[in-house]
């Protein structure tokens, strides 16, 4: 026959076969837990990038590393262009307490990761807006043939409509997407490689 434990006997086995951590890992702990705050802050609008310099500037380079990570992280392919910008400013604002400043070459590659993200934008509402202008002067490519009981009728779509049933357009946008996705992922690991020297 089995023996029931009390709550209070599994928790006292439990806490056993816990490690104490070090004076050093507390601190790390606390330290992580003090950049969590500060950006959380940040991302709220409650402070701006000139204040994580000082907030941050006793801290050394790894728990920089790991803040600037943060925000990279942070930034993704869905982003809106303030979130981006913001992220940006963080990064680079936190660059700039480094010893092994990489701040030229960190700028470049975010640049460039908003500029894939803007790029993109740019090439899908080009292609919507081509297709848009095909269907305002075919009216045809809008006719869509359906049935109903024994007859089929032929309903006039509205552009809108003709654009949202597209699957050309559809397979299109999601190419783009795909490669624009695959770029965006590629410049934020080279970010991630050179944050991280």
């Amino acid at each position: 026959m089995a023996i029931i434990k009390s709550a209070r006997e599994i928790a006292m086995e439990k806490t056993k076969k816990i490690e104490i951590l070090s004076p050093k890992e507390i601190n790390e702990i606390k330290q992580q837990e003090k950049i969590n705050q500060i950006l959380a802050e940040y991302y709220k609008n409650q402070i701006e990038s000139d204040d994580l310099w000082h907030h941050f500037r006793e801290l050394p380079d790894h728990l920089l590393t790991r803040a600037q990570n943060n925000l990279l992280q942070s930034m993704t392919f869905m982003s809106n262009a303030y979130e981006m910008e913001k992220r940006k400013n963080g990064i680079l604002a936190v660059e700039h307490l480094k010893k092994s400043n990489q701040l030229s070459e960190i700028e470049l590659n975010l640049k460039e990761l908003i500029k894939t993200q803007e790029d993109y934008q740019k090439d899908k509402e080009k292609i919507i807006q081509h297709l848009r202008e095909e269907l305002e002067r075919d009216p045809r490519k809008r006719l869509q043939a359906f049935q109903q009981g024994n007859q089929i009728m032929i309903k006039e779509m509205s552009i809108e409509e003709a654009l949202g049933q597209n699957q050309e357009l559809n397979q299109q946008l999601k190419h783009i997407e795909k490669q624009t996705r695959k770029k965006f992922d590629l410049v934020k690991a080279k970010l991630t490689e050179l944050m991280n020297k």
